[in-house]
């Protein structure tokens, strides 16, 4: 078998892509799932906002329990979560059942923190901009490929995405309990077991230096998901594009941060150092959102966009990073996990924003605010 299969951030990076992958076929589909199961419109954006809701609470409670028990056996149980949403997505015809999977999923993704927690074990500090990189790619390459397979497979049949992710999942199962190596040590885990307090975990760390992070994590997701909410908006009523079009800008864009987040986080970390890499990014990113404040037509929206991804490729490693190199051994899991939760709240909150902004204030609007949004990251940035 190819050495790289059994490598432990192939396969981290694995995991993640297959959850990512998961989030990015239900958004061409589920719209048109619940439409066809008797649902409304509505109906289909709080299906949507069930997974973010769901991974607000489950990412610490599991980051914070692989850091008692371990983060392979909590890998694996969010894996098999992840399988059971799927295969109840392409099983069911019934409204109350799509929304539980998707709050099944929501829960299971709580793996993100796990990954991240266990990316902090095998990496030295100054590597960990760089390993949160191959996480984010992940990320990155689940929101590329996701709605592409589901709108190429949904012509077999709404089912049939979800059926085929369900095996990429078993897969990556099989992988990860042959092959990836347990990276919490045996020392850790008996120094949690006598120590562990998960009640006092969350008052402590509110408490902590930490909270500065957790609240940029939010704001950037905020501005971010926001304008993804509102691009196909904006480009087919102002621009004039197409579906398709529109679909290949999203691809550019996933594109554009894969390979920054893959590739170039380490060498722009060792050039510039974290903290001044992550207010020249916020600053780039910023830019990018006054591009498309301005935007009239197609070139500038493709600038404006291409900008903003190049800028917002590097937050979220450094954010992730920030955090990992602050956090004690036996803290990774739930700190890590915590740190999404604030960014699931910032992908609930900021299309909502945005959709009202758009709708209220005009189609520019959403970018303003995004612009705005990055200005006080940039401010409170510079407190890190």
């Amino acid at each position: 078998m190819p050495s790289i299969l059994k490598s432990s951030k192939f396969l981290i990076f694995l995991i993640v892509f297959v959850n990512f992958l998961g989030y990015g076929i239900v958004f061409p589909l589920l719209p048109l799932m619940t439409i066809k199961y008797g649902g409304s419109p509505l109906l289909s954006g709080v299906m949507i906002g069930a997974f973010s809701l769901a991974q607000v609470f489950s990412m610490p409670v599991m980051g914070r329990l692989s850091d008692r028990y371990g983060r392979k056996p909590l890998l694996l149980i969010s894996l098999w979560g992840t399988v059971v949403s799927f295969l109840i997505m392409g099983l069911t015809h019934s409204l109350f059942f799509l929304l539980l999977a998707r709050i099944l999923d929501g829960a299971s993704g709580g793996n993100l923190s796990i990954a991240q927690a266990y990316i902090a074990d095998i990496s030295e500090k100054k590597d960990r901009a760089a390993g949160m990189g191959t996480i984010a790619a992940g990320i990155s390459l689940g929101f590329i490929f996701g709605p592409l397979w589901g709108g190429f497979l949904s012509k077999i049949s709404y089912a049939f995405p979800f059926f085929a992710a369900s095996i990429i999942t078993l897969i990556s199962i099989l992988l990860t309990k042959v092959f990836l190596k347990e990276s919490v040590s045996k020392k850790e885990i008996k120094y949690e077991k006598r120590h562990f307090r998960f009640l006092q975990f969350l008052p402590r760390l509110l408490k902590s230096g930490f909270m500065l992070l957790f609240i940029l994590n939010l704001l950037i997701f905020w501005a971010q998901s926001g304008l993804y909410t509102i691009m196909t908006l904006f480009a087919n009523d102002i621009l004039r594009l197409s579906v398709l079009q529109v679909g290949g800008l999203f691809a550019l864009s996933g594109i554009v941060s894969a390979g920054i987040q893959a590739f170039g986080v380490k060498p722009a970390v060792k050039f510039f150092g974290e903290k001044r890499l992550f207010r020249l990014s916020v600053v780039t990113a910023s830019f990018g959102m006054i591009i498309l404040a301005v935007t009239r037509n197609s070139l500038l929206f493709v600038i404006g966009t291409t900008v903003f991804a190049l800028g917002n490729s590097y937050l979220l490693p450094l954010t992730q990073a920030f955090v990992s190199e602050k956090s004690a051994e036996h803290e990774q899991g739930g700190n890590m996990g915590l740190l999404q939760s604030f960014g699931s709240v910032g992908r609930i909150f900021g299309p909502i924003a945005a959709g009202y902004a758009y709708q209220t204030m005009g189609p520019w609007s959403p970018a303003l605010m995004g612009a705005l949004i990055f200005l006080a990251v940039l401010i409170l940035g510079l407190r890190i």
